[in-house]
């Protein structure tokens, strides 16, 4: 777990910065000269982009009602969820698609939601005590990835009906035991 601490402290995982650590990525085995193409069709990027804004916005939604469902002191939790639409990596620019959708908050949300923190860790994908008083009065709260889950088959819709041949990638939105 200290790693994973240690990663979520780092300069490019706060707020203000560029990097949000969970998102789901747009791609496709399309080129660049496709991926032109569509672009020059300015309405339909825009319709896109507002589509998965939407989602974003109602996927932002639930969360916070995740949030409040599960952790009865939220005292920064809900304010620091923040969401963000990229173009490859980049702020998107007029014309351009939407290629990445990324949510981030504060490291105690990984925490409450995998249930360690404060002489409980992660090692190998188990919950482990390595307090020395106490018993296991700690569980995992998980208020981010069914919320995730139950909101990829809606974006995967919006995808499709703006090109079948575009995929939504997953493999870096959901929290990692």
């Amino acid at each position: 777990m200290e790693k994973n601490r240690n990663s979520w402290r780092g300069k490019a995982n706060q707020l203000g910065g560029e990097r949000y650590p969970l998102d789901v990525i747009i791609e496709g085995d399309t080129g660049i000269t496709q991926q032109w193409e569509r672009q020059q069709d300015k309405e339909a990027v825009a319709a896109f982009n507002a589509r998965v804004q939407a989602w974003g916005t109602k996927v932002d939604g639930a969360l916070r009602s995740s949030i409040s469902n599960w952790i009865t002191k939220d005292v920064k939790l809900s304010g620091s969820l923040k969401q963000n639409y990229r173009h490859y990596g980049k702020t998107i620019t007029a014309g351009e698609e939407v290629t990445s959708v990324g949510f981030a908050f504060k490291p105690e949300g990984i925490y409450v939601h995998l249930g360690v923190g404060r002489g409980y860790n992660m090692q190998g994908g188990t919950r482990i005590l390595t307090k020395k008083s106490g018993g296991w009065n700690r569980n995992p709260k998980p208020w981010f990835n069914p919320v995730i889950e139950a909101h990829i088959p809606e974006l995967v819709e919006i995808v499709r009906d703006y090109c079948g041949t575009l995929l939504v990638n997953t493999t870096r939105i959901f929290i990692n035991r």
